[in-house]
């Protein structure tokens, strides 16, 4: 690793500070644009001491300089800080690190390094540089440690130093591998961390806990003016005048064609439980938003204008040798390629970056279709306790064409291409919000589905399938019938677990036995909360335990109903059923997570009963000694030795040893044994007294912002018929103040008359 020689093309010239801003201003676009702080944040900054790196370390230091205000996604920026990863994969590292910690510091950026430690990831003594995918661990592991740094330090924006030449050398790794143009787009300008994804506070989760704090990085909190502001509009849109009103309103109160209007219109309770009787309401469960995105302010710059940037500012870098071996990576061969070789044109990086933007245009205008179209739909239920979605999905139909064009069979079989595709990325947008797999089937994949849901853009001279139910994604499909047996709506719900296929498990350790030994298990004192953890990759839990147990995520098995239903009360009972029968019904309730112990708790929380007597714990531990000794064929005689410490202090350490081998020992042997299931956390239901003794929080994961939204206009907006009840309420009240008086009278059904009308037509038949 040197200093690399300053050859630089004649043309490139450096990057200003005025440009670096433009740059950031177009990449790092507002998260929340209700946020209204004013104090300074940090950003992070990814460096490995590269001309690349080191040109955005001192850009980003003139960020503040230039525009005291400048805001990078929703924060003004204070000083940047500098992480750097040692990878610990060829020798002569540390001391290159100190190179780059040195010239940081010459930059008054703060920086601190972090190490990957291969052991938990690849088992102890295997050397890393023997892997054959060591390029793709390297990224992941190091992506973890960013993402873990960032957490740490409270930074929210990662910037990295990927280039022009870096989307280039992307592009045609992805165009030889065979993707599409979705693929061929290149890397976007910013994204969520990758390879994070069960970290919490760092892949899309921990705004909850940071509006929470006492000092939120996003302050929601309008000022004094912003507040003055918002009350004076609410106060002129709420001054109207009252005889405008009924002249609008008034000719609206007697109309009666709302059964049609209304037919359609039926609640989701008609078709999952139909009942009459009173069910409870399930626990509110927040939605997760936040983490660290990554900002690539770099990738319209070319390489030479950051060597060129470097060269003019005294900006020292460090040029890693294994970049230029061939042989490494793919990466590598193809950099050797396209600067070493005379490429054709199209394959030159001029054509390939405008094939990269017609590919980005193209993705922009199917996504802008597919939301149009998600307006269209209708999303009357959507559960996140319990995972379930119904969708009342748009009719489709083909837009008019010219004679024409509508004879021609090719272009009626593109324009029908194109629109099933465009269904296929609303389908992609529904099943984001019930799956539990990070990677969703590409739109080509949903070919069956679309022409099951969408019978009107079956291809030509094949038959739509009948609707039925349907996996894909672990998204189970049902329709629900309507009119004529057609589907009406669908449900979508997370798909039963298969036999085949291990259940997602989530483990919280227990509290550390000082909080429990010697007491009885009522003085047993409360752990601290634990860590947020990811269960079957949509919810977020943690839970706060004194048990002596450990608790298990996992999901409610029917042989686990009725020994659950006979620990509740009757109430519990009655609950639980109902509960069952409106909001998970069917198969869709083996699907919840619940709480386990696979240790008996009722002799702690009934009896306050757990630890055995001492005699019986010395017995016990005479029993294991010599258990021991048989194995080993050790003839010491430990017992007396420690019958010999004579001090109060070493007996309770002694004793408290005993305990936790004794502890230990009784969980290995339930360790097989059936597990207690306690409570189901997001219906709200546990045993009597659980709460006592375990507490927990559940959250679900983010979803897209417009499909949410689309959820909240559908759930919240009034009725027709709720909001005429409310007009005409309003109608009669002013009538009785005096406010207006009455311009039309009802003669019969159906039928409205002005008085002034009825007045005249009576005076000239008299």
């Amino acid at each position: 690793m040197g200093t690399l020689p300053p050859v630089v093309h004649s043309t490139a010239r450096a990057i200003t500070p005025r440009e670096f801003l433009d740059a950031l201003y177009a990449t790092c676009n507002p998260r929340f644009p209700c946020e209204r702080g004013r104090a300074h944040k940090p950003i992070a900054l990814a460096i490995s001491g590269g001309v690349d790196s080191m040109a955005l370390a001192y850009l980003s230091t003139k960020i503040r300089p230039t525009d005291h205000w400048f805001k990078v996604a929703d924060h003004p920026v204070s000083n940047p800080v500098a992480f750097i990863v040692n990878h610990d994969l060829r020798k002569g590292m540390v001391e290159e690190i100190n190179q780059v910690l040195k010239a940081l510091k010459d930059l008054k950026i703060f920086a601190a390094a972090t190490r990957i430690d291969w052991g938990p990831v690849l088992g102890r003594g295997v050397d890393p540089n023997t892997m054959p995918n060591i390029e793709t661990l390297a990224r992941q592991q190091r992506y973890r440690k960013l993402g873990a740094v960032c957490k740490s330090y409270r930074a929210v924006s990662l910037l990295t130093a990927h280039h022009e030449d870096d989307q280039y050398e992307t592009i045609l790794m992805r165009l030889l591998s065979g993707h599409g143009y979705r693929g061929l787009r290149g890397m976007r300008p910013g994204t969520d961390i990758p390879e994070c994804y069960d970290m919490h506070g760092v892949y899309q989760s921990g705004f909850i806990d940071d509006q929470r704090s006492k000092h939120p990085m996003w302050n929601l909190t309008p000022n004094r003016k912003q507040r003055d502001r918002i009350l004076r509009t609410l106060r002129d849109d709420f001054y109207f005048d009252l005889a405008s009103f009924a002249e609008k309103a008034e000719p609206m109160m007697w109309r009666t064609d709302l059964k049609d209007a209304f037919s359609a219109d039926r609640d989701y309770d008609e078709w999952i439980a139909r009942s009459n009787k009173p069910v409870p309401p399930l626990p509110t469960m927040d939605v997760e938003d936040g983490g660290v995105m990554v900002y690539r302010p770099l990738l319209h710059f070319a390489k030479d204008r950051l060597i060129a940037t470097c060269l003019e500012n005294n900006v020292p870098w460090f040029e890693d040798h294994t970049n230029k071996d061939p042989t490494l990576t793919m990466r590598n061969a193809v950099r050797q390629m396209w600067k070493n070789h005379q490429l054709p044109e199209a394959l030159q990086k001029p054509a390939i970056l405008r094939l990269a933007e017609r590919c980005r245009k193209r993705v922009a205008f199917e996504e802008a279709q597919a939301d149009r179209l998600l307006q269209n739909a209708s999303i009357p239920h959507y559960e996140p306790s319990t995972g379930t979605l119904v969708v009342q999905l748009p009719k489709f139909r083909l837009p008019r064409v010219s004679r024409l064009s509508s004879k021609s069979p090719e272009g009626r079989r593109k324009r029908l291409d194109h629109y099933r595709y465009i269904a296929a990325l609303l389908l992609r947008k529904l099943i984001s919000m019930v799956t539990p797999e990070r990677e969703i089937n590409q739109a080509a994949q949903l070919d069956h589905l679309v022409s099951m849901l969408f019978p009107s853009l079956a291809q030509d001279g094949v038959a739509p399938p009948p609707p039925k139910p349907y996996v894909i994604c672990s998204v189970h499909f049902l329709p629900l019938m309507g009119r004529n047996n057609q589907p009406f709506r669908w449900l979508l719900t997370r798909a039963p677990y298969t036999s085949n296929l291990p259940r997602p498990c989530t483990e919280f350790w227990a509290p550390n036995i000082k909080r429990r030994w010697g007491k009885p298990p009522h003085q047993w004192k409360w752990a601290e909360w634990s860590e947020f953890k990811l269960y079957d990759g949509r919810y977020w839990i943690r839970i706060l335990s004194r048990m002596a147990a450990n608790i298990y995520v996992m999901p409610f098995e029917p042989e686990h109903q009725k020994p659950f239903k006979e620990a509740l009360d009757e109430q519990g009972r009655n609950d639980l059923a109902a509960m069952l029968k409106r909001y998970a019904p069917g198969k869709v309730r083996y699907t919840l997570p619940g709480l386990y112990a696979k240790v008996d708790v009722t002799g702690v929380m009934q009896r306050d009963e757990y630890w055995p007597d001492r005699e019986e714990l010395d017995k016990w531990t005479v029993r294991q000694e010599a258990e021991t000794k048989e194995e080993t064929g050790n003839t010491e005689n430990t017992t007396s030795d420690m019958a010999e410490q004579d001090s109060s202090a070493s007996k309770r350490a002694m004793q408290a040893t005993q305990a936790k081998l004794w502890e230990d020992n009784l969980r290995a042997k339930s360790k097989d044994s059936t597990p207690q299931l306690l409570a189901l956390p997001t219906l709200g239901i546990h045993i009597p007294g659980l709460e006592d003794w375990l507490r927990w929080e559940i959250r679900y994961k983010k979803l897209d912002p417009d499909m949410l939204l689309t959820v909240k206009r559908r759930k919240f907006m009034p009725k027709r018929r709720k909001v005429r009840s409310q007009i005409r309420m309003s109608y009669r009240h002013m009538l009785l103040s005096g406010l207006i008086k009455p311009r039309y009278t009802r003669l019969g059904r159906g039928r409205e008359v002005s008085k002034s009308k009825s007045k005249s037509s009576k005076s000239k038949s008299k």
